[in-house]
């Protein structure tokens, strides 16, 4: 038997032990044994996400399964969240993300707002960064995003005249980043994740929370990490000499693309009407929801999206992890450890919690420490969510508090395993090639600390909100 076999049966040897410890140790008072076996499940799935062992979609299907055949729940309850708003929401927001990245249109738009800008290293990065901000709330996906606008980055720095692997390069590939992808968590359909995250939390906070008053409660977060994230890449990578490029050549790459075709056309009014509604949600009655598979819906009719694209290029396994995921939260209720959670724990998390300054900032700090075990982003936040929920609502904070806390500091490159999302924005900018990974870690350092110091700084704001006592 090879190797890696051996340490697969080995992780997985681990993982079924320590689950099944947790699964037949006797239940602390005020809880029953099923509640033993959620958590033993829990762990299992854990362990395998972290090893890597077992696809982490795999593994929500064993936990939903196990939840069946013990009695816990019945199957329409265990798989009941694979109906929901949210997965049909994933798979539309997935959709509308195919028919952008295949139409070309994001390529457009961001090569039009560089045109405007100077063409120098300050210009140009401030463009990439604000063309991030513009077009992400129109584009669900930030994977796609990055991996079409990584490759723009690196073409711009070659015009510019910096040499592979400079720290021109990296600057302006840190500026894609930070726009596109790190910037990302303000607003609410800039990122499926963040649909993900409103599913994980209470009803009540998912009305709360609209498209409009997500942004409004992430706007001093977005101004400080945005302004700050700007200067540190300034700071970082600034170069040296004069740049080549000129308007004429970022003319030349738009005179490229010829004149927008009837895909692009069709997808840029799609997403402009998504929005539309996505904004006034609670003043149209519309759910979100609705609106991205009608979006959805014309696509596949006119033939921007085909049969193939939609089979082939929606990431399935993504969407069933999380339709399984979302009934996490359920089971905890159902078996009572989010009660027995808040009764044994509620002291010590009490008094976290009122402190908001320090509960924001341990929080943060520990879901980023996460990050360098817990390899999937989606399996991070969510249990952070999952977890501190029944301590905020106790404590009369909105959970939506927490989920933030580990939202903003969920992309961490320090490895390059630790990030997809990375991985598509630094293949497609042509990796090893082009960008030096060393080079690229001191900005996600100093960018990731900034981020926590914002957080904190929204405290007063949260309590002004109402989201904070």
């Amino acid at each position: 038997m090879d190797k890696v076999f051996l340490r697969k049966l080995f992780y997985e040897s681990i993982a079924v032990i320590i689950g099944l410890f947790i699964s037949l140790y006797p239940a602390p008072m005020n809880l029953g044994q099923s509640a033993m076996w959620v958590l033993g499940l829990l762990a299992w799935a854990i362990i395998n996400w972290m090893t890597n062992v077992i696809p982490d979609f795999v593994c929500i299907f064993v936990m939903c399964s196990g939840w069946v055949l013990l009695g816990i729940m019945s199957f329409p309850t265990a798989f009941g969240s694979f109906s929901s708003t949210t997965v049909w929401l994933l798979i539309s927001a997935m959709g509308i993300s195919v028919a952008v990245s295949k139409s070309g249109l994001l390529a457009r738009i961001a090569l039009k707002v560089m045109s405007i800008a100077p063409p120098t290293f300050s210009g140009q990065s401030f463009a990439l960064m604000c063309s991030g901000l513009l077009i992400g709330p129109f584009i669900p996906s930030t994977i796609v995003k990055v991996s079409i606008v990584g490759a723009m980055a690196t073409d711009i720095g070659n015009k510019l005249g910096y040499e592979d692997c400079s720290k021109g390069m990296a600057g302006l590939w840190s500026s894609m980043y930070l726009g596109y992808n790190q910037l990302s968590q303000a607003f609410l359909s800039a990122s499926f994740f963040a649909y993900i995250i409103m599913s994980l939390l209470p009803v009540d906070v998912q009305a709360q929370f609209t498209w409009i008053y997500w942004l409004i409660a992430m706007l001093p977060w977005l101004f400080i990490s945005g302004i700050i994230g700007f200067c540190l890449i300034q700071f970082h990578y600034s170069p040296k000499g004069a740049p080549k490029l000129t308007h004429d050549d970022i003319r030349n790459m738009l005179t490229r693309l010829g004149p927008m075709k009837r895909d692009e056309k069709l997808t840029l009014v799609v997403l402009i009407v998504c929005v539309f509604f996505w904004v006034l949600e609670r003043i149209v009655n519309v759910p979100a929801a609705i609106t991205a598979i009608v979006g959805l819906c014309i696509l596949l009719s006119l033939g921007v999206i085909k049969v193939t694209d939609f089979n082939q290029r929606i990431s399935w396994n993504v969407i069933c992890f999380m339709g399984g995921a979302i009934n996490l939260a359920k089971a905890i209720t159902v078996t009572g450890i989010d009660k027995w959670l808040g009764a044994t724990y509620g002291g010590m998390m009490a008094s976290l919690i009122s402190n908001p300054y320090l509960f924001v900032f341990v929080v943060s700090i520990a879901a980023l420490l996460a990050r360098f075990i817990i390899v999937d982003m989606t399996t991070c936040y969510a249990l952070f969510i999952v977890v501190l929920t029944p301590f905020c609502m106790n404590a009369g904070m909105s959970p939506w508090i927490a989920a933030m806390c580990a939202y903003c500091v969920v992309y961490p490159y320090f490895t390059k395993y630790q990030n997809v999302n990375f991985l598509a924005a630094f293949n497609s900018a042509g990796g090893d090639e082009k960008l030096s990974h060393s080079m690229l870690v001191p900005f996600c350092l100093t960018f990731h600390i900034t981020s926590i110091i914002a957080l904190v700084a929204c405290v007063p704001y949260w309590q002004l909100l109402g989201l904070i006592p």
